[in-house]
């Protein structure tokens, strides 16, 4: 009976957005709708044109790399496609843009601006780690790292904290759109020679009010993050990141910005950890 109120508001969300994108308007109120008839109607063409307006300005706030690449007229026109072809399928603003990068990569109108997509995908990345919880890493799990046995050992990421790869700088081209004065002869050389990067972004945990942190991993560290995000054991990850690696001032740097949540052992029984 607890769920029975959720899943009827759900019913009610899922089947206004169906009506709001429907190209014709229903006969009927969706359900626990309070108006009928004209009042439905005319309700109904409210929404489609708010909804709209809405979605066009979180879309505005989750990209503004892509806003400002395209300009506001053009950015504005790529909404208004977006919201058509690709209507939500949640009521909450906050994912609105969800599958915009995907979407980019289908027009061939942008297709001369082949980084396009990356970019938004690592506007995207930014958004969600902008609401990503903090970090839970404690003394134990400090304790733990050091007197246990690396071939045991995994270290869990927080929750706050992304690697985005891609065959395009976006990192260069993410800079560049937020400096006043960028090297924009620099920027095209990067994309000229295609040069790939990893962003690396993440909630610093000293001030969580602040903006997500972008930078640009190195071959080593993407190796090592890519190794963790695999979930290897420590031994592994360290084989996969290689002797370039600075493991020590990674681990500093880590413990500092809140990139790991928490150090698991793998010989641990699964409740002794998670009450750990």
């Amino acid at each position: 009976m607890n769920g029975e109120p959720r899943m009827s508001e759900a019913r009610r969300q899922r089947e206004l957005i169906d009506a709001i994108f429907s190209t014709r308007t229903p006969d009927a109120p969706c359900a626990g709708a309070r108006q009928s008839g004209t009042r439905w109607r005319t309700g109904l063409a409210a929404y489609r044109g708010n909804g709209r307006a809405h979605a066009c300005n979180a879309l505005q706030v989750q990209f503004p790399t892509i806003l400002a690449m395209l300009g506001a007229e053009t950015f504005d026109a790529l909404c208004s496609s977006y919201w058509r072809t690709c209507p939500p399928r949640r009521g909450d603003l906050a994912w609105v843009g969800e599958a915009l990068p995907a979407y980019i990569e289908t027009l061939d109108t942008l297709a001369e601006w082949p980084w396009l997509a990356d970019c938004a995908r690592l506007d995207w990345t930014v958004w969600q780690m902008s609401g990503a919880p903090p970090a839970t890493f404690s003394e134990g799990d400090l304790r733990r790292l050091a007197d246990g046995d690396p071939a045991a050992l995994a270290l869990r990421l927080s929750p706050g904290v992304r690697r985005l790869s891609s065959a395009w700088p976006i990192v260069t081209l993410y800079d560049a759109h937020r400096q006043a004065h960028p090297d924009w002869a620099a920027v095209t050389r990067a994309i000229a020679q295609k040069r790939a990067q990893t962003a690396w972004v993440w909630r610093p945990r000293e001030n969580l009010a602040a903006a997500p942190a972008v930078e640009t991993l190195d071959a080593a560290s993407e190796r090592w993050v890519a190794a963790l995000d695999a979930g290897q054991t420590l031994d592994l990850a360290l084989d996969s990141a290689g002797e370039a690696f600075d493991f020590a001032a990674w681990l500093e740097q880590a413990i500092r910005q809140g990139w790991l949540d928490a150090v698991a052992d793998r010989h641990a029984p699964s409740d002794a950890m998670d009450n750990a």
